[in-house]
């Protein structure tokens, strides 16, 4: 079922892209999505050339992540067995002086959900470890964490509502033909519910620097970018003796654009631990690949699909989804 979704996708996109005048190439603005550090407000890669003054870019964005993840390490534990869902409007208007103001309004849904018998058809078939699927049983909600005999974490009704709204400031530092570099503040408000796991329940600050590079091809273009970004995390409802304060993370792709209306792209994103702990769902930093494209709809509408994997097993959900539209007025 999900790959027909993503089919049907790709072909009305690939139908739309007639008029194309040339895709471009940008980041993924992708994210760790386990309950537990989605609730937490990183920088986000970004383009790193923003819009023009008078300039309106609108994204809408949904996040899909399946857990399937069961620990034990000293006096913790915990189990993560789930799907999360984030759909994002965000909105994007560039003023002049070279600056861009921005608006993520997300909503947020902890489910059962229906992709774990896929994904184990999906191992199977590609012969992939399953870790602990084989254990877990299929479309079942529990976000339980313990430590030393206290349960401060358990989740296993499904909750849905409005996350933590994110305002953005981004300032363009340089631009040409070939070259971006912009400097990305955010500011994340507390609009979501610590209990629900749809908000962190605390302010969180975020300062980034956004590089690209683009290269010009006898047939398409190629496209570099990278970024690098420091949090201040403030607090919040969820495990708050052991969140970190602050937290650093990068992103680093490329991108290929061989038609005028494809583009190739690949992602590395990775940040550093936000909670005090053993267990490697909390304490380690994580790594993901995110692999997938750009279908130009237009000379102002794009569609971005993608599917992320965790380079470091459980410190990111082992299978995520992403797909993006946006529009330029």
């Amino acid at each position: 079922m999900f790959r027909r979704i993503l089919a049907c996708l790709s072909l009305v996109a690939v139908s739309l892209a007639r008029s194309a005048l040339g895709v471009e190439l940008a980041p993924f603005p992708v994210r760790n999505l386990s309950p537990l550090v989605q609730v937490r407000s990183l920088a986000i890669a970004g383009p790193a050339r923003l819009n023009r003054p008078g300039q309106t870019t609108a994204r809408l964005d949904f996040d899909l992540a399946n857990h399937a993840t069961e620990s034990n390490v000293g006096i913790e534990s915990i189990l993560l067995d789930g799907e999360t869902y984030v759909a994002t409007l965000g909105l994007r208007y560039g003023t002049g002086e070279d600056l861009q103001l921005g608006l993520d309004l997300p909503w947020v849904s902890q489910q059962r959900g229906f992709l774990d018998g896929f994904i184990r058809d999906w191992h199977d078939f590609f012969g992939l470890p399953k870790g602990d699927r084989e254990k877990l049983p299929n479309n079942e909600l529990a976000f339980i964490y313990s430590r030393d005999g206290a349960e401060p974490l358990r989740l296993e009704n499904r909750t849905n509502g409005l996350g933590d709204v994110r305002l953005l400031l981004a300032w363009q530092w340089l631009a040409d033909e070939r070259r971006a570099v912009s400097l990305q503040g955010a500011v994340k408000v507390p609009t979501g519910d610590a209990g629900d796991l749809t908000g962190s329940g605390g302010w969180d600050l975020s300062l980034a620097v956004s590089g690209q590079r683009d290269f010009r091809l006898d047939s398409g273009s190629v496209a570099t970018w990278a970024g690098l970004g420091g949090s201040w995390l403030g607090g919040g409802g969820v495990l708050a003796d052991q969140a970190r304060e602050w937290a650093v993370n990068a992103w680093l792709g490329v991108g290929w654009s061989p038609l005028v209306w494809l583009g190739l792209k690949l992602q590395l994103d990775s940040h550093s631990a936000l909670y005090r702990s053993e267990l490697r769902e909390l304490g380690e930093p994580a790594l993901i690949l995110t692999l997938g494209g750009t279908l130009e709809a237009g000379a102002a509408t794009s569609l971005d699909l993608s599917v992320g994997e965790d380079l470091i097993t459980n410190a990111s959900p082992d299978f995520t989804c992403h797909i993006s539209l946006s529009h330029r007025f």
